[in-house]
């Protein structure tokens, strides 16, 4: 994760902030954008949960709520969203665990929360708990127009293979090729079991 923001939804405020990353947003900017959303991210979630991919960007926002408070990570290319979502969940839990009392009544003092974000960082491993390995596939040779005469693959396979250069994902590829990643998936894995390709660790 790139940033864990804890926001007071009555005033807007930003009370805890966590950066592990090279997220430049202004915490308390972003507070108040998150909390113009909350009553959009509660019709959506229905008051609680999660409000799924919200694009800023190279970034993506999963915001949870719960009586007042909004606990909101920035997600980069690496985190895996399910991770991420518990590990903020369990932020917003241990949050209530030790303010539930003071929340309704906040008077705006951020002394009272002092301490908490240590507890983030714990919580998130310091915004590492939902980083996943990047794989970037890219063929072992190039290949000959004869292997689709010869059926092993399709044209159609064969202009792809033009993707896999070692720098981008299946994500990325995607995305270049104007093709679902599912689609992207099942021909990577298909050159992977015909020994066609290796993978760089981005």
């Amino acid at each position: 994760m790139e940033a864990v923001y804890i926001i007071h939804q009555g005033t807007g405020n930003c009370i805890v902030f966590r950066k592990y990353g090279d997220l430049e947003f202004n915490e308390d900017l972003i507070a108040g954008f998150l909390t113009a959303l909350k009553d959009f991210s509660s019709e959506v979630t229905g008051g609680k949960g999660k409000m799924k991919n919200l694009d800023m960007g190279d970034y993506n926002i999963l915001l949870l709520y719960h009586e007042g408070i909004l606990v909101a990570g920035a997600l980069g290319r690496r985190d895996d969203e399910s991770i991420a979502h518990k590990a903020l969940t369990s932020v917003l839990t241990e949050f209530f665990n030790n303010f539930k009392d003071i929340v309704p009544t906040w008077n705006g003092n951020l002394k009272v929360f002092k301490g908490f974000d240590k507890k983030v960082d714990k919580l998130t491993e310091n915004g590492k708990i939902a980083e996943k390995e990047l794989l970037a596939p890219f063929l072992k040779k190039k290949l000959p127009k004869q292997i689709v005469t010869m059926g092993a693959i399709t044209e159609d396979e064969f202009e792809f293979s033009e993707y896999l250069n070692g720098k981008n994902t299946a994500e990325d590829i995607a995305e270049q090729a104007g093709i679902p990643v599912e689609k992207v998936e099942v021909m990577i894995a298909k050159f992977k079991d015909l020994g066609f390709v290796k993978f760089n660790k981005l």
